[in-house]
């Protein structure tokens, strides 16, 4: 048996090396090129949720901040945030606690040069002192007030909270509900018998329901009915954080995609999180350019109206 000699043996080799890539699709061929990335919007950014908190409430926070503002403004330049609420909890049959809360988050808003606005709050077991501060804040131009079931310990099925829901739609103030509540089981309906109850209401669901955001979909089931005022909105604060790259993700944005984008608000959550990570979470989901737009700011500039105007934003 004759061998082949060593530059045949070679050939052979080289052959059958191209034979094998071209099999394999690995042949000599320049790399395919990377996917471009998905178009992201840059412009301005309102935050809807934030807190102003108490030097109690801050003390009691794993990731302290610093009292105050200027720590959340700073933070906001770096973000692209223009604009971003200050929101604060009243406390149960208080009423001079409460009062100086509103006032408090007021000032803070006033002395901002418009870049916060506040997020007044009352409790709704107050009753008329409740209603009467609402009609109070109003005239200070608060928009929005903030209900917290877990935090102020209240049932949202309760008529004292429809009352609240009631009042704050004659003044024109929007209502920001907590979403979650690992307690009740049956708050996603409660929070839905309020909107179809008050179609003149308008209401915000922080977190778009927390861990329970699947539930949302029951609104965007409604926008069958012609009756139906589309008067909740919903922010995506910690959820995007929570799901963000997980095997949840697509499954949120679906969500998202059927209650209808133009009701879809951006949040931080801060001091909890800060905004440039919320930013960096919403962009993560995966929407489009367009829907980043309106979930970053078109919604919340057309809800609050002129006081969600952007104001200038430094540069970095």
């Amino acid at each position: 048996m004759r061998f082949p000699s060593a530059p045949q043996r070679r050939q052979t080799c080289v052959a059958l090396a191209l034979a094998t890539c071209t099999v394999l699709g690995c042949g000599l061929r320049a790399p395919a090129p990377e996917p471009p990335e998905p178009p992201t919007y840059r412009g301005p950014i309102i935050d809807s949720h934030a807190h102003l908190l108490t030097p109690e409430e801050q003390a009691q926070l794993t990731t302290v901040h610093p009292a105050g503002t200027a720590h959340l403004l700073e933070l906001d330049r770096k973000a692209g945030v223009t604009r971003s609420a200050l929101i604060v909890i009243a406390p149960r049959g208080d009423l001079a606690a409460t009062r100086a809360l509103n006032d408090r988050v007021i000032a803070a808003a006033n002395a901002s040069a418009g870049r916060l606005y506040p997020i007044g709050s009352v409790h709704p077991a107050d009753g008329k002192d409740a209603l009467g501060e609402l009609a109070r804040i109003a005239a200070a131009g608060v928009r929005v007030i903030k209900l917290h079931p877990n935090t102020q310990q209240f049932d949202v099925g309760a008529p004292e909270v429809a009352a609240v829901v009631a009042r704050a739609g004659e003044l024109g103030m929007a209502v920001l509900f907590d979403g979650f509540s690992p307690w009740d089981a049956n708050q996603p309906g409660k929070l839905l018998t309020l909107a179809i109850s008050h179609p003149d209401a308008r209401i915000i669901i922080a977190h778009i329901g927390g861990p329970r955001f699947d539930d949302m979909q029951t609104f965007a089931w409604l926008r069958i009915f012609p009756w139906f005022q589309r008067n909740v909105w919903f922010d995506l604060s910690a959820t995007s954080h929570f799901l963000a790259g997980s095997p949840y993700q697509d499954q949120l944005v679906w969500v998202v995609r059927q209650i209808g984008v133009d009701r879809i608000l951006f949040g931080s959550d801060y001091p909890a999180d800060t905004p440039e990570h919320a930013v960096q979470d919403v962009r993560r989901l995966g929407f489009t350019a367009a829907e980043q737009r309106q979930i970053f700011f078109d919604n919340a500039r057309a809800l609050l109206g002129d006081r969600g105007a952007a104001a200038p934003n430094p540069a970095p």
